[in-house]
């Protein structure tokens, strides 16, 4: 094995390691500055446990429990407020230009007939 076959492995590696105990999201600053660049792939294959001692699943990304959570009791008036928020914040995008025209789900669910 050649010494660039094997950094890229042991880099490999580290990234499946680091990502597995950390979360991907927690360590992907520090595995773009050490240039691997995109998330690593093999998910399971880290040696890092997929859920906690007590049986609660690990989220991959952010490596905290993901806890099932009780649905938030809302009223409509409170639902309507949060679809509005979520409309200027998909619009905000749109018009950076950080989501393509097409793409606003908000959108394209007015356009559908979905939202009212």
């Amino acid at each position: 094995m050649s010494a660039f076959s094997s950094s890229l492995l042991s880099a490999v590696t580290l990234a499946l390691t680091l990502s597995g105990y950390l979360g991907y999201g927690n360590v992907a600053g520090f595995l773009f500055q050490k240039g691997v660049v995109s998330a690593p792939t093999g998910s399971g294959t880290s040696g890092a446990p997929m859920t906690t001692a007590t049986g609660l699943p690990i989220d991959p990304i952010t490596g905290t429990t993901m806890e099932e959570h009780e649905p938030i009791a809302m009223t409509d008036e409170e639902k309507e407020q949060e679809a509005e928020k979520l409309f200027v914040l998909f619009d905000r995008l749109e018009k950076t230009g950080a989501l393509p025209p097409g793409r606003n789900p908000i959108r394209r669910a007015m356009q559908g007939g979905k939202l009212g």
